[in-house]
């Protein structure tokens, strides 16, 4: 997909935008650094992130996503950060609907990928195709309204001018709807046809439970398992509980003198 003759060579035009797109947020990264602008800072650092997360997933969980949708991931990014930092979203009509709709149909395309995973190549879920579009569906709509309270939160702490009105919300929440019942359809018609599942067509996908990804995320659950056993086992220990209560009964200003004097008869008791 994507690809044109130049000459002799194949040109990825996807590939190729996304890269470049992907340079002007790190050089946008280092003028914001420069500028002590502190807020825009830490949304391009966060939308590098994001924009790096197909290249992560590819090589910690052998799962490569379509140079397609890296390509939109990287737009929709980029949208919303030059769009915030250029003051686009003021002075080009419709620019914040599109930008809406373009980003919450990549959220949507992410969220097929997942359970496409999930449910074809790990196994974890069992779904038929109906339940891809729900979800997609959902997830986009939540992921709207978590975007949508994250405005008013900037704009809350650090005095920026996002939210503009409950019309411009519910016309935001309209086209984030919008987009997840589009991707969503076109998820369930994709997958009734069973293309999907017999060519990976959506995405390529590795052993995944041999990742490297996979087996940190494996091996510290296993780590967080045993701790979590040990602690609970460590307060069913008398010798433990008494000793956390002494200190308690010690140290703690909020333990009248006839509470520790409880405490001492008990102890002596025992």
């Amino acid at each position: 997909m994507g690809e044109g003759e130049y000459g002799s060579v194949k040109f990825d035009w996807e590939r190729y935008v996304s890269f470049n797109l992907k340079i002007i947020l790190i050089v946008m990264a280092f003028i914001v650094l420069f500028k002590g602008e502190w807020v825009w800072l830490a949304g391009t650092m966060l939308s590098l992130l994001i924009v790096f997360t197909p290249a992560i997933l590819e090589k910690d969980f052998n799962v490569k996503l379509p140079v397609i949708l890296d390509f939109a991931i990287t737009i929709s990014i980029f949208l919303h950060v030059i769009g915030g930092y250029a003051h686009l979203y003021a002075a080009i009509p419709f620019y914040d609907n599109i930008t809406h709709f373009i980003s919450s149909a990549t959220i949507s395309f992410m969220a097929v990928a997942l359970l496409y995973v999930l449910t074809y190549s790990l196994k974890i879920l069992k779904m038929p195709p109906l339940g891809f579009g729900l979800l997609t569906v959902f997830f986009a709509m939540s992921m709207g309204v978590f975007w949508e309270f994250m405005e008013w939160m900037t704009d809350l702490l650090v005095g920026t001018g996002l939210q503009v009105g409950l019309n411009d919300t519910m016309i935001d929440l309209m086209f984030d709807t919008i987009a997840g019942t589009v991707v969503g359809t076109l998820a369930v018609f994709q997958l009734r046809t069973g293309k999907s599942r017999d060519t990976e067509s959506i995405l390529k996908v590795g052993d995944v439970r041999n990742s490297s990804g996979y087996r940190r995320i494996k091996e510290r659950g296993e780590k967080d398992a045993t701790l979590t056993k040990s602690i609970v086992k460590s307060f069913k220990d008398p010798l433990v509980m008494d000793t956390i209560i002494e200190y308690i009964v010690k140290e703690s200003k909020y333990i009248s003198e006839s509470q520790r004097r409880l405490w001492e008869s008990v102890k002596e008791k025992d």
